[in-house]
């Protein structure tokens, strides 16, 4: 049998270029719905996901016309993750099918089915947010024979904490995809069967209670969401001390002093150690000196 010449090899070469796409599209194919689902079932959502919803829930809660006057800040909790994501998992929507949780004494739901590949969790929670335009705030209900509870739970004032999960659904052969976020407290709470004002009105962050008393605002500065107060005091200590929120003042680092923490001592106490709040030296037994060096 003769050698093969780089022609030949060249012509096999780009035999092989050419059948990759159908190569590549062959096994698209064999991906069937069935398997798409399989593959997701143990997918959940990506530390940047899940930042991005918590961020557009924040943004969209601190934009509800009439202003919000209470409206908290929401943050990620793993547990509502882990009950949307069962939830997801049995692709049912009806928000009746709800999960009970030792850990939570109420839980709001938002979901949403659609055609695989049409939406984004983005697009999805944006849909939940536009149903707003059917919430009249004045009366605290949505306009007759209109849907807007997706709205309400996403902008009601005291859910905190959210958590949320999508899977891919088989249907008759169609394959889906459900959208499920789980937050606490729930919202959507009625009285004598009318829907309570999901937020008071008002100025930003200007009925938040005292342990929220924080006032988050976005980059843009637009809004205001109440939120634990991460520092009171408005001050800081650098990276060479701590601060004590009850007084407001920083406790230094050796070796430091000022009132942010911000000198350097010049000298060194090299058997002993500084006095409290000064750049002074308190030496050991036996030693003394400007820097503890003499013995004494």
């Amino acid at each position: 049998m003769g050698s093969v010449t780089a022609f030949q090899f060249w012509d096999v070469f780009v035999v092989l270029l050419l059948l990759d796409p159908f190569i590549l599209a062959n096994q698209m194919i064999r991906d069937t719905p069935a398997d798409l689902q399989k593959k997701a079932s143990t997918s959940g959502l990506r530390v940047k996901e899940f930042l991005q919803i918590v961020a557009q829930h924040n943004r969209l809660r601190s934009r509800v016309k009439p202003t919000a006057a209470n409206m908290r800040k929401m943050e990620w909790d793993e547990q509502l993750a882990s009950l949307a994501k069962e939830w997801a998992a049995s692709c049912h929507t009806n928000h009746s099918h709800q999960l009970n949780s030792s850990t939570f004494t109420h839980i709001g739901w938002n979901s949403r089915l659609n055609p695989h590949g049409v939406a984004s969790f983005s697009d999805v929670i944006d849909s939940w947010f536009e149903e707003g335009k059917d919430f009249v705030y004045s009366s605290g209900q949505c306009r007759q024979n209109a849907t807007c509870q997706h709205y309400t739970q996403l902008v009601w004032a005291t859910s905190s904490h959210i958590g949320c999960a999508n899977q891919l659904c088989l249907k008759e052969g169609n394959l889906w995809e459900i959208y499920v976020c789980a937050y606490y407290p729930g919202g959507n709470w009625e009285a004598n069967g009318r829907l309570v004002t999901p937020y008071k009105q008002g100025v930003y962050c200007s009925l938040c209670t005292s342990s929220m008393s924080g006032c988050y605002r976005l980059w843009d500065h637009v809004g205001g969401l109440c939120e634990i107060p991460r520092n009171p005091c408005r001050m800081s200590c650098g990276h060479h001390g701590h601060l004590n929120v009850s007084s407001c003042k920083c406790k230094c680092d050796a070796g430091f002093t000022g009132r942010f923490c911000q000198v350097r001592c010049s000298v060194r106490c090299v058997h002993g150690h500084f006095k409290e709040e000064e750049c002074s030296c308190l030496c050991d037994v036996g030693y003394g000196g400007a820097e503890c060096t003499a013995v004494m």
